[in-house]
């Protein structure tokens, strides 16, 4: 043997186990933290999409009820253009049978 000193392995690897040891309890907490946060993400990322599945078909109704409306609007356009004519006739009609009335209350020209 030389003239050193040599610890013996179990003083020289005690303080690395205990170190090492605390080094993986702190490595597996934080992994059990990102692991919440992912489940807790995942939940989240569930919900998100069960809410744009609802916009989308709510996005889809409004769509078809505007549409609706649409034609609605041409349609009661199309009526209020009858209606216009129909005035114009009904105009034409009670200023026809005024005359007539007229000519007919006129005693006859005798000529």
């Amino acid at each position: 043997m030389s003239g050193k000193k040599e610890k013996a392995p179990a003083e020289e690897s005690a303080p690395a186990v205990e170190e090492l040891e605390q080094l993986l309890s702190a490595m597996e907490e934080r992994v059990s933290k990102l692991l919440s946060a992912a489940r807790g993400s995942s939940a989240e990322n569930g919900r998100l999409r069960a809410a744009l599945e609802e916009t989308a078909a709510e996005r889809d109704r409004l769509k078809a009820e505007l549409a609706d409306s649409r034609e609605g609007a041409v349609y009661v356009a199309e009526l209020n253009e009858k209606l216009s004519r129909m005035a114009v006739e009904r105009e034409e009609v009670r200023a026809r049978i005024e005359r007539l009335v007229k000519s007919l209350e006129e005693p006859p020209a005798l000529g």
